[in-house]
Formats: structure tokens, C-alpha cells, sequence
């Protein structure tokens, strides 16, 4: 008998030869459990579709990666992208507003059916540069560019997402709040120059700085804190990391600790605490700390810490307010991951010269123009330049739905006319089956005109409890018009499974 290890084997044998077959699938995967310690392996006779007789079979969608053929629909690929106000893929997400700075609602992704998990990159928006006054120099002081934070989240259908892109720190007063009165969306540090707003991934329509609760963040991306004014090395914390970058330097030292001439500039947020403002002096009656969610604000002179899962600390003049004072920078605030729900997180801070993290990640490019970074304006007359808005992206493969679903092989000669057949299933289920319903095998000896169903028993899990299993059945096939042309069929219907390969044996 000779075995065809392309797709299937074929070859006549007696009754009793027929576990040869089954033998087979079986040692192909104990070599791969023993020899290569696959714990949970397939058996992948399928290499291609050159066995199959695609003009017989109907919605037979085959697997190339997996070698093998399943009742489905084919997946599809869904990329979400939102900025503050505009979405890339309207058929699961609705679009945010940002009608004025500092304000506007959130994004929306709701989780169509079949999309078990879901990818989520988050690049924080970036902080405002610093303006000088003219005649007191040039010192092109950049606001701290976002920070970067991704992980896999797992999901339901029908799940809502709450996204916000995080708006870019702008040079506007924002003066400090209670929580019912704070704007949802985004969350500004605020200040003569802003700090990043809030970008993230939430499980609540409502994200109130400094007053919502842990569990309803799933993930956020540090933003950039603003510069600082009228003296060199002053710009602003990048977004974190999990602690973000304190003000002055070059911005990027990840410390909770304001520092500074002075202490004038801000600390950056972290896991626990919001970054420290700026020391109390004549300008600066109290320290624009930075809370959870929130950004340090000033009501006077300064810029706003950016926001984060922690905001940072914000910055100001902690003397006179003459001209020339130095205005020491915001600190950034921090990136999160930690939800229970999300695997594989990671996080990247913003770096040096107000460039935003993640920008070597292969999807920053296609997305909105500098997103995630901090302004960075340096003009001899003055002047202030806003930071980027940050950008959320989601993607994952919806799975295909369930169709009934038929394949039927090639012919194959027999070299007598064949009275007994027996055929030999690998397959794995997808969803819970019904033998003899849900998977229907047949057998032909005249080229497929007519069919004897073969009924189906299980003859045990190949690796243990993954739903990967040998089925065998056999079919007296003399009732048939003659013939020795032998095909196979198999009807799939009413729940998923993959066919990784089928043997067919005669006698």
C-alpha cells in the first residue's frame, strides 16, 4: 500500500490493515510531542489545495498558515485608529470631539462578534514649548514628548472601549478645578503653556482628573510636560515610562522630585503618586502637584504638568515675576499597563528633543503627523508652539462565522473495484460536536455520483484535552454502480472545526 503524504493516503488494504492509517496520524504526533517536545501540536497533512476538488467543494476556506480547511467564513482584520476627533475604521468606532482646548468626549470602540483579543498601542500627546519675550534670548526649549505604552487586551463582542487620543499641551490659562467641574476630555496640565493631555484606553465613558477610580483605566500613555521660559536647558518632562520624566535637563531623568533652579520646575508622575510642582514662593502660592489622571496646574505663571495614569508636577517662577525670571519646566506624567486584563504590556518614554516614544514602532508612521511629540518653536521674536496630539490604535482578527461547509477529494484509481472502505479524520474542533451531525464523512467508488455515508467514531485525543482527534468510520461500498474511482466527502455544518487531514483506505 503506498501512503500520500501530500494531503492524504490512499492505497487498498484489508479490513484489518486499516489502523495503519490511524498509526500513522498518531506517530506524526508523538515524534513531533517526543522528538521536538510539542506539547500541543497539529498533524498538518493539508500543505496546499491540490488534493481537493474545488469545483465539488463549497465554502471550503483553507488555511495556508495552518494547513488545514475550516467551516468559516473567512477573518477579517480590524485596525482602529482615533485621533481627538477623527477615526480610521468606522464600522466599530465612533469618533471623540475636541470642539474647544481643554474639552470634548471621548472615543468609542465597540468589539464586533468573533474578536476575542485585541492589540492596543497608545502614544501620549506631547507638551507645549515654552514662548520667550524678546530681547531676553533664544533658548528653544522643547515640551516633553509623549510616552508609548502597548499590550493585548482580552475582549468580548459587544465590549464598549472608552478612548482618548490626548490632546497636545497648548499655551493656555487653565486654572485649577474641583472634579465636577474638570472637563472629561482631554486632560489638560494647563497653565500659560499645557502640558499632554490624557491618552488611554478606558472601561468608563466618565474619566474625571484627580476623581476616577484604578480599575477603569486599561491602559494610558504618558504625556509630555510644557517647557519652561527665559533660560537654557529648561524643557519639558517627557511622557513615561512608568515614571515620567521630570522638567529642566533635557527633560528625560524619569524622578517624582521637582528640581531645578529653585526647584522651580516638576517632577514627573509615577504608579503611586502625581510628580511634584514646583517649591511655594511669591508666584507660585501652592505646589501644582500632579493626581491620578491629571496633570499639576498652575493659577498663575508656569506650565501644566502633563497628564498620565500620574501627572506631573507643574512648573512657574518661584521669585519675582520680572521678565527675565527663569520658568522652570513641567514634569510628564507616567504610562500604565497594569490592568489585570492586559498581557504582554510594555512602555516607552518619550526622549530628548521633544520626539514622542514608539516612534520606531512600524505603525507611527502612517499615523497622524508628529504624533506624540512636544512642541518645539525657538523663535528670536517669541513665541510658543503646541504639542502633538496624541493617537490610539487598535487591530485584531475577527474570526470568521460558521458555514455549513463541503470538501471532496480528487479521485483516485483503485486497481480493483472496491467493495469495503474505511476513511481516517484528523480533526480539532473549534466548537462543541455532534458526530454524524455537525461532520458527515461519505465515500464514493464511481467518481462521486453516488455516496455511502461512513459513520464516525471517535477514537481518542491525540494530545490530550485541545480537541484535536482521530475519527474513523467505514462504509460498505458494493452497493454501488461499479467503479474504481474512489473519492471522500465531508459536510461540516452548524459548529467550527478544522480538518488538518483525511486518509481513505479500500479493499
Amino acid at each position: 500500500m503506498g501512503l500520500k503524504t501530500r494531503l492524504l493516503a490512499s492505497g487498498k488494504t484489508e479490513d484489518n490493515e486499516f489502523n495503519i492509517s490511524l498509526l500513522g496520524f498518531k506517530m506524526a504526533v508523538n515524534e513531533g510531542l517526543t522528538v521536538f517536545n510539542l506539547v500541543d501540536g497539529v498533524v498538518d497533512e493539508f500543505h496546499d489545495e491540490s488534493g481537493t476538488d474545488e469545483g465539488e467543494s463549497s465554502n471550503d476556506l483553507y488555511c495556508a498558515s495552518g494547513d488545514n480547511y475550516l467551516n468559516q467564513t473567512a477573518a477579517v482584520a480590524i485596525s482602529a485608529g482615533f485621533s481627538t476627533t477623527a477615526i480610521t475604521e468606522p464600522q466599530t468606532s465612533t469618533a471623540a470631539t475636541n470642539p474647544t482646548n481643554g474639552s470634548g468626549t471621548l472615543g468609542a470602540f465597540t468589539v464586533p462578534s468573533g474578536l476575542t483579543s485585541v492589540a492596543i498601542k497608545v502614544w501620549g500627546a506631547g507638551g507645549s514649548s515654552s514662548w520667550d519675550t524678546p530681547g531676553y534670548g533664544d533658548y528653544n526649549n522643547t515640551g516633553g514628548g509623549g510616552g508609548f505604552t502597548s499590550g493585548t487586551l482580552a475582549v468580548t463582542g459587544s465590549q464598549v472601549l472608552r478612548i482618548s487620543a490626548g490632546e497636545g499641551g497648548k499655551g493656555i490659562m487653565s486654572p485649577a478645578a474641583p472634579c465636577a467641574e474638570r472637563d472629561a476630555h482631554p486632560i489638560m496640565g494647563g497653565g500659560e503653556r499645557g502640558g499632554g493631555g490624557a491618552a488611554g484606553v478606558f472601561t468608563t465613558n466618565s474619566i474625571t482628573p484627580g476623581c476616577h477610580s484604578a480599575p477603569g483605566v486599561y491602559m494610558v500613555a504618558g504625556a509630555g510636560g510644557a517647557s519652561g521660559g527665559f533660560a537654557s536647558s529648561s524643557d519639558g518632562g517627557v511622557g513615561g515610562g512608568l515614571t515620567g520624566g521630570a522638567g529642566d535637563g533635557d527633560g528625560t531623568t524619569a524622578q517624582t522630585t521637582n528640581s531645578g533652579s529653585a526647584e522651580s520646575s516638576g517632577g514627573g508622575g509615577d504608579q503611586e503618586q502625581g510628580g511634584q510642582g514646583l517649591a511655594p514662593g511669591p508666584q507660585s502660592p501652592s505646589p501644582g502637584t500632579g493626581a491620578f489622571l491629571a496633570g499639576g496646574e498652575r493659577s498663575s505663571t508656569g506650565g501644566g504638568g502633563g497628564s498620565g495614569y500620574y501627572g506631573g508636577g507643574a512648573g512657574g517662577r518661584p521669585g519675582s515675576q520680572s521678565p527675565g525670571d527663569r520658568v522652570g519646566a513641567s514634569g510628564g506624567g507616567s504610562s500604565y499597563y497594569g490592568h489585570p486584563q492586559i498581557t504582554s504590556g510594555a512602555t516607552e518614554a518619550g526622549e530628548a528633543c521633544a520626539s514622542s516614544g514608539g516612534e520606531t514602532d512600524p505603525q507611527w508612521s502612517p499615523i497622524p503627523y508628529n504624533a506624540g511629540e512636544g512642541g518645539n518653536s525657538g523663535s528670536p521674536t517669541g513665541g510658543s508652539q503646541a504639542g502633538f496630539d496624541g493617537f490610539v490604535l487598535i487591530t485584531g482578527c475577527q474570526s470568521g462565522t460558521t458555514t455549513s461547509t463541503t470538501i471532496v477529494s480528487n479521485a483516485f484509481s483503485a486497481g480493483t473495484v472496491p467493495t469495503t472502505s474505511r476513511i481516517v479524520v484528523f480533526e480539532e474542533d473549534i466548537d462543541s460536536l455532534t458526530l454524524n451531525t455537525d461532520i458527515i464523512a461519505s465515500i464514493s467508488r464511481d467518481g462521486g455520483t453516488t455516496f455511502t455515508t461512513a459513520t464516525l467514531s471517535d477514537s481518542g485525543y491525540v494530545t490530550g484535552s485541545s480537541g484535536q482527534r482521530i475519527l474513523t468510520g467505514q462504509a460498505v461500498i458494493s452497493g454501488q454502480p461499479s467503479g474504481q474511482s474512489m473519492r471522500w466527502k465531508l459536510a461540516l455544518a452548524n459548529n467550527s472545526s478544522k480538518i488538518h487531514g483525511v486518509s481513505l483506505q479500500w479493499s
